[in-house]
C-alpha cells in the first residue's frame, strides 16, 4: 500500500503538480496499461485530492496525452544524444532502431500511449512532436536519395518507422525475454536491420 508522506501535498506548486501527475500516469500505464489507468489513482499516488488533477488537465485523456507528450520529448532527446557524434546520414538513420527499442524498454506502457491513435487525433501537440522527430530525420533521408525526391525519402522513413516500431513491439511482447534484460540485444538487431534497410534505398 502506498502512503502519502506527511506534508507531501504542500510541496506541489508552480506547476510541480502537473509534472508529478504525468510521472504517476506513466507509472500506472506501465503497470496496468491504458485501460487500467484512472485519474483518481494518479491523484492518490501523487498525494492530492481526486479533484486536484482537473485544475491542470481537462479530463483523463488530457492527462494521458500529457504523459505521451513527455515520452515523445524524451525519445527525441534520446535520438539527439545518440547521433551527436555520428557523421554519416546512413548511420544516423540506423540509430533510430536503437533509440526506439531502448525507449520501449525504458517507458514500456508509456511507449504504447505515444502511438495511441485516439490521443494523437485529439491532441495536435502529439502530432507536432512526432513531426519534430521526422523533421530531424528528413535531411538525412534526402541526402541518401537525392534523385528520388520527397516521395522516396518519405517512403524510406515510413519503412524505417515500421521496422523499428516492430522491433519495439516484439520486445515489449516478451518474444526476446524480459524486456529490460533483452533491450541491448534487440537494440543491436534493430540497428543492424535498419542499416540494411537504409542501404537498400541507397542502391
Amino acid at each position: 500500500m502506498v502512503t502519502r508522506a506527511k506534508g507531501r501535498r504542500d510541496t506541489y506548486h508552480h506547476g510541480d503538480l502537473s509534472a508529478a501527475l504525468v510521472r504517476a500516469t506513466l507509472e500506472i500505464v506501465d503497470e496496468a496499461g491504458v485501460r487500467g489507468f484512472s485519474v483518481s489513482e494518479a491523484a492518490r499516488r501523487t498525494g492530492v485530492s481526486p479533484g486536484a488533477p482537473y485544475r491542470h488537465f481537462a479530463d483523463r485523456d488530457a492527462l494521458l496525452a500529457a504523459a505521451a507528450l513527455e515520452v515523445s520529448r524524451r525519445v527525441n532527446e534520446m535520438y539527439v544524444e545518440a547521433v551527436a557524434d555520428i557523421v554519416t546520414p546512413e548511420d544516423r538513420l540506423a540509430v533510430v532502431g536503437e533509440v526506439y527499442v531502448r525507449a520501449a524498454a525504458r517507458f514500456r506502457g508509456g511507449f504504447d500511449i505515444l502511438f495511441h491513435a485516439d490521443l494523437r487525433s485529439a491532441h495536435p501537440e502529439l502530432r507536432d512532436s512526432g513531426r519534430a522527430f521526422i523533421d530531424m530525420l528528413l535531411p538525412d533521408a534526402f541526402a541518401l536519395v537525392p534523385d528520388g525526391g520527397h516521395e522516396l525519402a518519405t517512403t524510406l522513413l515510413e519503412a524505417l518507422a515500421a521496422l523499428t516500431r516492430g522491433y519495439a513491439a516484439l520486445l515489449l511482447s516478451g518474444l526476446f525475454g524480459e524486456p529490460g534484460e533483452a533491450a541491448e540485444k534487440v537494440a543491436a538487431r534493430a540497428t543492424t536491420t535498419a542499416r540494411a534497410l537504409v542501404r537498400g534505398f541507397c542502391g
